[in-house]
């Protein structure tokens, strides 16, 4: 019976077949896992071309085995859909590939040591760039150039803190910027250069609109860099399982960046699917924004790329003080932020999105921002009940114990990103034991029948390059601690762990669900596209703390092997 249920579903996916042809492909001998609705499990799987014709035992699937058929023999491996990163900064990524990769866990010490060495090492690179850093290190009010001029003198130097919300400049970079005492702040209170008490900026440039005019200036994006440095970066992904993922804004390299994704993909060239964003973070920006996506939906349209969503930033990041929050700060006392966009901006973008049927993305991380997103999802929803909108808010690092049963009663998917589940001390200082436990409520969230997801925000990263790797956000969703350590202290609260089962719907079928192609892409079915990864071990009987070691062994995506180990 299962051979010919297996027949007819092949038949009835290709009718015009007047009889079984051979499969392309056939992977067998392992373990499929489909991450459908029931949970099948199956041993093997045949791909024609771009599709999945077959899932069943491996004498069903050998009946699809002809002589050009490859056969690839899994030895008790196992197969997951492919992964998809649902919140990436991938284009954003390249020009900072070359310079130095730094560390929230590095004091103000070794953090300038590694900068200087860096520089040292590479005198051609002008400007010196760099990300990672935690600029509560260098105090409450940051670092400054003067500390940055110390070790880069002779040439302009930027660098991009751990959360991608603010930058550290040198001497030399806020002069090719024209940065001075009178130059006013962008969006005061939202996006301004940290002063001293005489009013001259100190080199610390908190938020987007301070930080473009010296990226401007400094020449950070080329089209040469984006050409040069993206095969090679888009392989990295798919050699970590990636066959998706969400762009949650190429900020920097705008239109530039989205002209090489799609020449890439036009020339089947990019190694998976990428779902773009217009990202929006200044209030002047939202003026024309609809106008501008729609422009954009209709010119980058080719299935490995597309631009289809709304990006809002309606906040920054607690590190910077700029996360929105339901009440102020404990540290600095009483600090209150401002939003990045003002709320009611914000519900006018967010009901003209739904009138015009734009998908959404809104960063939010404190649970003041969190509140106005759910709020201004709900408002657009009343005004257009029939629309169809699906809303992500990305982050969530604290969320209201009010607010968690929204996410399921408003179909709102809560996005983040677990590599970030190292204990959080500056949450602790800056936002007080009650909000901190309040930090990430997955958990919650998802009893009360919300729709979880995860992603990498590289290259915000906290750990890395291996922050790029599904199996290290898997295992820390799964602990909430340093992955690999089981001593390290749980990230509040523990009743907040994800399953391992969560964990990996989170990075496939309800990711794909987020991109708007779950009948396309996430889980493993006849007539789906055939994205999948071959792991090493199985994850569902790894122990916690060894999931992140799991070797991705083969990687396909639209049927190409686009990575094998």
């Amino acid at each position: 019976m299962l051979r010919i249920g297996l027949l007819c579903i092949y038949l009835l996916a290709y009718p015009s077949a007047a009889a079984l042809s051979s499969a392309d492909m056939v992977l067998r001998g392992g373990t499929v896992y489909s991450m459908d609705a029931q949970g099948n499990r199956y041993s093997a799987i045949a791909i024609e071309s771009d599709r999945i014709i077959a899932v069943g035992n491996d004498s069903d699937v050998a009946l699809l085995i002809g002589e050009t058929t490859k056969v690839i023999d899994l030895d008790g491996r196992v197969i997951f859909p492919g992964f998809i990163d649902t919140h990436i900064h991938t284009m954003d990524t390249l020009p900072l590939l070359n310079g130095v990769m730094l560390s929230p866990g590095q004091s103000a010490d070794e953090v300038l040591a590694a900068i200087k060495q860096h520089a040292q090492t590479f005198p051609e690179q002008n400007p010196v760039l760099g990300s990672g850093f935690l600029a509560r290190a260098f105090g409450i009010d940051g670092p400054t150039a003067a500390q940055l001029d110390s070790v880069v003198p002779d040439r302009p130097a930027l660098i991009i803190d751990e959360g991608g919300h603010t930058a550290w400049a040198n001497s030399l970079a806020l002069r090719a910027a024209n940065i001075t005492a009178v130059t006013p702040d962008p969006v005061p209170g939202a996006h301004f250069f940290q002063r001293d008490e005489l009013g001259n900026p100190t080199g610390w440039l908190v938020e987007g609109a301070a930080i473009d005019p010296v990226t401007d200036a400094l020449g950070v994006v080329s089209e040469q860099t984006l050409r040069d440095r993206a095969p090679a970066f888009f392989n990295d992904m798919a050699a970590v399982g990636l066959t998706a993922a969400f762009d949650a804004g190429m900020i920097d390299t705008a239109e530039l960046g989205m002209t090489v994704a799609q020449e890439l993909a036009e020339t089947n060239q990019l190694p998976l699917r990428l779902v773009g964003s217009l990202y929006v973070n200044k209030p002047k920006d939202l003026e024309t924004a609809h106008a501008r996506l729609s422009a954009l939906r209709d010119t980058y349209n080719h299935e490995l790329f597309s631009i289809t969503t709304l990006k809002l930033s309606l906040d920054g990041t607690v590190e910077a003080k700029t996360a929105v929050t339901l009440d102020p700060y404990i540290a600095p006392e009483g600090h209150e932020a401002a939003p990045l966009l003002p709320d009611e901006q914000v519900f006018n973008a967010v009901y003209e999105a739904y009138s015009l049927g734009f998908d959404l993305h809104l960063h939010a991380i404190g649970d003041g921002a969190v509140r106005t997103a759910l709020d201004a999802v709900e408002a657009g929803q009343q005004a257009h009940p029939t629309a169809d909108v699906r809303a992500t808010i990305c982050h969530i690092e604290v969320v209201d114990a009010a607010d968690i049963e929204r996410f399921g009663d408003l179909g709102v998917v809560a996005q983040t990103t677990p590599t970030w589940f190292e204990y959080d001390e500056i949450a602790m200082e800056f936002l007080g034991a009650e909000r901190f436990e309040q930090l990430y409520p997955l958990a919650s969230i998802h009893r009360n029948g919300g729709r979880v997801t995860l992603g990498s925000d590289y290259p915000v990263s906290w750990i890395g390059k291996d922050a790029l790797n599904p199996m290290f956000n898997i295992e820390m969703a799964v602990t909430r601690q340093r992955f690999g350590d089981p001593n390290y202290p749980v990230q509040a609260r523990a009743s907040e762990r994800l399953s391992v089962d969560q964990a990996i719907r989170a990075h496939t079928v309800d990711a794909a669900w987020q991109l708007r192609m779950e009948d396309t892409i996430g889980t493993l079915e006849v007539g789906k596209k055939a994205d999948l990864v071959v792991l090493a071990a199985d994850p569902y009987v790894t122990k916690p703390h060894e999931i992140h070691k799991i070797n991705v062994e083969l990687t396909l995506s639209n049927g190409r092997l686009v990575y094998e180990r």
